[in-house]
């Protein structure tokens, strides 16, 4: 892969910045934290603003805004980063959901002690991310890759809901336990590099020239997929998520669905498919299997819930099955539909536990069957919720609509059976988000005279309409977004087909 390098350092900068208002945090009162956090995240948000308007579009198979920094030396270990077209989306759905977040928290009245750990933990998740998107050195990858455990650990600990010690723990130990395979794959690629070339190193671009048997890349493909099998989730590796996010506060809910899973299923295009080609093709159908069977059998779990943010928490299984199916498709139309859906589903996953967590603070319950009818008391609130359940569900105009249209296209291309089966898995997705509508909207609340309503306002609007013009831009303009990656898929697929 080509790199061009930084003539300004935007990509450490935005690693920095969040670092920096965590400190100032620290130090300062905590009657400033909200202050400063917002401050902190607004300017990193700007700063991936400005890289947007910088990124050369003609060009986003290459890595830009590339920058090295040697941190030992004798086993070739550097802090690498750079932008190529699909790192360059996850690092803005990063900022823009991190100052989302942090928003959201100045008005939630849930978090009401210790702010200045609260605000230092976002901060630092924040920063953590940046570094996992836009690292090209596998071993410094892992190392952001594991350190975005620790801030979402102590959110779920201390400020979640009433089971969430064991959630926090739940979640750490598969996370961490998984990630233990990744590091094995990572030493056994390092080593299988050595014994071609003679030296140590981590680097992406140099691990890209590695030739392994195929029994021994399957071997490697396997480790690594575990770990992000995990992270994504994937069934079965996806009972921590459930627990998780039913009992993280809402905040922590956004950036763990809308970010944290994305780092699964970034890693799987950006390692596993990257990495070992002949492996993934070998392996193509049982992981559209895995996708699939993830689609349904989460989207049967959905429709059963009765707590809200389970509700949405299986949903995010759901779809990321829909990524997943899309990804090892392995043509261009697959590819663009995994990318396409991940973003997306950061928005519209944001939002739905954004909603969860302000129908909390109104009625004090994730109980569906007490919420029978409740957003039609909130006109602006009422829209807000039509209008990211529709796009959740794929409905034309909304951002998850090119990512399972574009599914749809990309399994049609292998069978009409295989194309009808994704078709089945859009059908159940419908089902468990008109299920949801008809629960807020059509059901009879009786006892709705005696709670007092109050539509939404203030920092959670700001919120709110932050994802839902992003949501509306992917919805109608989707070549804004294909732009973006364009270039890196393609990469990809001449990696896969050995093409030059």
């Amino acid at each position: 892969m080509e790199t061009v390098k930084a003539t300004f350092p935007f990509l450490s900068l935005s690693m920095l910045l969040p670092a920096v208002a965590a400190l100032l945090v620290v130090f300062l009162k905590e009657s400033l934290s909200k202050v400063v956090s917002l401050a902190g995240a607004t300017l990193t948000f700007v700063l991936s603003l400005i890289v947007l308007f910088l990124f050369d579009y003609q060009r986003t198979q290459v890595v830009q805004f590339y920058e090295e920094y040697t941190i030992l030396k004798e086993l070739g270990v550097k802090l690498s980063l750079g932008l190529d077209g699909l790192s360059l989306l996850m690092y803005f759905l990063t900022t823009l959901v991190s100052l989302v977040a942090i928003m959201w928290s100045v008005a939630d009245k849930q978090i009401s002690f210790r702010l200045k750990e609260y605000y230092i933990a976002f901060l630092l998740t924040e920063s953590f991310l940046v570094g996992v998107f836009a690292s090209f050195d596998l071993l410094v990858f892992y190392v952001f890759y594991e350190l975005t455990l620790i801030p979402m650990l102590f959110v779920i600990g201390i400020w979640g809901y009433k089971l969430r010690l064991y959630s926090a723990y739940k979640f750490f130990i598969y996370i961490f336990v998984s990630s233990l395979l990744l590091l094995l794959g990572i030493a056994a690629t390092v080593v299988t590099h050595y014994k071609s070339f003679g030296v140590y190193s981590f680097s992406y671009f140099d691990l890209l020239k590695n030739e392994y048997s195929l029994g021994f890349e399957i071997f490697l493909f396997i480790l690594f997929f575990i770990a992000f099998a995990v992270k994504t989730p994937l069934v079965p590796f996806h009972t921590w998520l459930p627990d998780a996010h039913g009992e993280a506060p809402t905040a922590g809910s956004v950036v763990l669905a809308a970010i944290l899973l994305k780092m699964g299923t970034y890693a799987l295009l950006r390692f596993n498919v990257g990495l070992f080609p002949d492996a993934t093709l070998a392996l193509m159908p049982f992981l559209v299997a895995i996708g699939i069977i993830t689609i349904v059998y989460a989207s049967w779990m959905t429709i059963v819930q009765n707590n809200i943010k389970r509700f949405v928490a299986y949903s995010s299984v759901s779809h990321m099955g829909f990524v997943v199916t899309a990804l090892f498709l392995l043509n261009k139309e697959g590819l663009r539909a995994s990318v396409t859906e991940m973003f997306a589903h950061g928005m519209t996953s944001a939002g739905m536990f954004m909603i969860a967590g302000f129908i909390y603070s109104t009625l004090h319950t994730f109980n569906m069957n007490s919420l029978r009818g409740s957003v039609r008391f909130m006109p602006l609130f009422a829209f807000i919720v039509a209008y990211t359940a529709f796009a959740a569900m794929g409905l034309p105009g909304g951002s998850s609509f090119w990512g399972k249209f574009l599914t749809v296209l990309a399994a049609k291309e292998y069978s009409y059976t295989l194309a009808l089966l994704v078709l089945v898995g859009g059908f159940f997705s419908a089902a468990y988000v008109l299920y949801m509508l008809k629960t807020l909207f059509l059901d009879v609340r009786e006892e709705s005279i005696l709670i007092h309503f109050k539509d939404v306002s203030g920092f959670k609007l700001a919120s709110f309409v932050s994802l839902l013009i992003v949501i509306f831009l992917i919805g109608f303009f989707p070549h804004l977004f294909f732009n973006m990656f364009e270039g890196s898929l393609d990469f990809f697929l001449k990696n896969l087909l050995k093409l030059e």
